[in-house]
């Protein structure tokens, strides 16, 4: 019987040494990376039908870029919103070979059947709006056409909704659109210059009513535009922290500063960002985060 106790000993005590050698499993490092690029058609009245040739330029290095998994297009995607266009853009989409998201654009939407029936989501009506998860970050994407520049409705509902859903689940929440929705002539972003200043509406619901959603929302908000950098007047690129809310834009066509963005979320949270210019020097901008309002 001591034998057999001896022996019971000997094995139980064999499995906790094995144990405590063992090798811990290794965390999983879920570090991701995206690109962000605005006004991608480029030259306003040029001759191109699919993307601005200095960004298709560019597939290469975002193909390339450490932990690249798909991208997301801030508007005017297509000068002229026909078939052809689109399927010049579908095709040159499908040679990046990566996953790209739209956030439409003015130009985009022209004939807003036409983007609906190709883009639209089959399942909601093909409403021209969505989000989806990422790791333990929210991506919205939204449409300021519809209600002339205004996120109102149908719309806004889904984003309360969506951030109901991600509340307290989320490390940061990214959001897309295409116009610059945060400007105005009176407010700190009087000094941007927008690509066409005739659009812009007298008047939006953002600061009345977008703004102190995402404000006091529990995780951080990053909002995207793309509707810069289309003309030699325009602002190429912006970055500003207001509380919880950062507000980043950028864009091309000009042919002097075009730029777009990538961006890294490291397994610690961090966000990171990497400005890409599209002439001479690619990080000739600098730091994004040392942009300063005009």
């Amino acid at each position: 019987m001591k034998k057999a106790h001896l022996f019971l000993y000997i094995i139980v005590t064999s499995m906790i040494v094995a144990s405590c050698g063992k090798e811990p499993e290794p965390i999983p490092d879920t570090t991701y990376s995206f690109f962000v690029a605005g006004h991608t058609y480029g030259t306003p009245g040029g001759d191109d039908i699919g993307f601005y040739p200095f960004f298709k330029n560019e597939f290469d290095a975002i193909r390339s870029y450490p932990r690249m998994i798909f991208g997301i297009l801030t508007g005017d995607i297509v000068q002229i919103s026909n078939e052809e266009s689109w399927d010049t853009i579908d095709s040159e989409i499908k040679t990046l070979g990566l996953p790209v998201y739209f956030a439409p654009g003015n130009h985009d939407t022209y004939n807003y059947e036409l983007y609906r029936e190709r883009y639209g989501d089959p399942e909601h009506n093909h409403r021209t709006y969505g989000s989806f998860r990422q790791h333990n970050d929210v991506f919205i994407l939204l449409d300021a056409n519809i209600d002339n520049w205004n996120i109102s409705e149908d719309q806004l509902d889904f984003v309360q909704t969506v951030l109901e859903e991600n509340k307290g689940t989320v490390s940061h929440v990214f959001v897309f659109v295409h116009q610059l929705i945060w400007w105005d002539e009176h407010n700190e972003f009087q000094n941007i210059v927008i690509n066409w200043p005739p659009y812009t509406p007298d008047t939006t619901n953002y600061w009345g009513t977008v703004e102190p959603i995402f404000q006091h929302y529990p995780a951080p908000v990053l909002f995207f535009a793309g509707d810069l950098g289309a003309n030699k007047p325009a602002t190429p690129y912006m970055y500003y922290e207001s509380g919880n809310v950062t507000y980043i834009a950028g864009g091309m066509g000009a042919g002097i500063d075009d730029n777009y963005l990538f961006v890294t979320v490291d397994m610690a949270g961090n966000v990171n960002f990497d400005l890409i210019a599209l002439q001479g020097d690619r990080h000739r901008f600098g730091n994004l985060e040392d942009y300063v309002l005009p």
